[in-house]
């Protein structure tokens, strides 16, 4: 029987030299520590990255038709009251950022008066929104909520007549 020991001569040893070349080359091929990490992974890092921007764009696909299918199928009646919602809110916002702070104590009382004014509209108008459901068209409700938007933008266009806005 063979003993390990003497399976090999002390010829069949590689010399040093040997040795050192022999792994030198084996790191060389392997490419060892030296690369950066992602791009031993090049292909499928492009491919997740690829990937990952096409379900992006699928979901905002998704979000942008069913947002507009929504607001498609809402009556006019929704529609006309969104339209003078942010038609009055934007002016409302502007008019009320340009009043000047430079006027005379009955200027500012009545402006401070005017405001209330708006207040008490905003809360009426919100009052009979939360009364009509989104589903409830009664044409009474709607006559109502016409009417208070119409207070509104009369106190707004008086102000801007008295010169309490500037536009």
């Amino acid at each position: 029987m063979i003993h390990p020991d003497q399976f090999y001569s002390a010829d069949d040893y590689p010399a040093d030299r040997q040795r050192a070349s022999m792994w030198a080359r084996i790191r060389r091929e392997m490419g060892g520590p030296s690369r950066f990490l992602f791009l031993a992974d090049r292909r499928s890092f492009f491919h997740g990255m690829a990937a990952s921007f096409l379900v992006m764009f699928a979901a905002v696909g998704v979000y942008t038709t069913a947002r507009g299918a929504i607001e498609y199928s809402q009556p006019q009646a929704v529609k006309l009251d969104r339209a003078y919602q942010s038609a009055i809110r934007e002016f409302e916002r502007i008019a009320i950022q340009t009043m000047d702070g430079s006027q005379s104590e009955l200027s500012k009382e009545l402006s401070l008066t005017r405001k209330e004014h708006l207040e008490l509209l905003d809360k009426a108008i919100n009052e009979l929104k939360l009364e009509t459901n989104s589903n409830d068209f009664s044409s009474l409700k709607r006559v109502r909520l016409r009417q208070l938007y119409s207070l509104k933008l009369k106190l707004l266009q008086e102000m801007v007549e008295q010169g309490e806005i500037e536009l």
